[in-house]
């Protein structure tokens, strides 16, 4: 699942937490909700993901709102702290990047399914706001997630070959 949100790196360092932005812009600040959840993960570990903001629309019925994210994103600590009282955060975590108290000091060299089958157990002890990516390999599943999530922020499908 690809959702439409805020793409960051997340560092969990052995006595804080970093995010940073595609560009390489610390936006530690900017995301401190999930800066605090991610105080949780083991040192050592790094996350690749979505920032995301939930919005509810008229109906009641969550959405991802990514203008809601950008805003957060593009704007001032200041604001951005104001923001994150009204519309906290999500993170998608759809990679691990290291996972060095499981013996991977660095995942990226290994192939995109070993990396996936790492993920749920990063995560295992952290909770919301951090959360995995939905993911499956059954085909109708995913045509239905297409349909199904029309208007929710997802922006779609993302298909990839599990080689090991």
């Amino acid at each position: 699942m690809e959702v439409d949100g805020h793409r960051t790196v997340l560092w969990r360092t052995e006595d804080s937490v970093r995010l940073q932005s595609r560009s390489g812009r610390d936006v530690t600040t900017h995301w401190m909700d999930l800066a605090g959840a991610a105080m949780r993960l083991p040192p050592g570990v790094v996350l690749d993901g979505e920032a995301v903001v939930y919005l509810s629309d008229a109906d009641g019925n969550a959405r991802i709102s990514f203008e809601a994210a950008q805003s957060r994103a593009l704007s001032r600590p200041r604001r951005a702290r104001e923001i994150t009282d009204r519309h906290p955060a999500t993170y998608v975590a759809f990679d691990v990047l290291a996972h060095p108290a499981a013996g991977f000091p660095d995942l990226r060299p290994r192939p995109d399914v070993e990396r996936r089958q790492v993920l749920p157990d990063v995560l295992a002890d952290t909770g919301p706001p951090i959360v995995p990516v939905w993911s499956t390999t059954d085909l109708d599943e995913a045509l239905l997630w297409c349909t199904a999530l029309e208007g929710t922020g997802v922006e779609g499908v993302v298909a990839k070959p599990l080689r090991v």
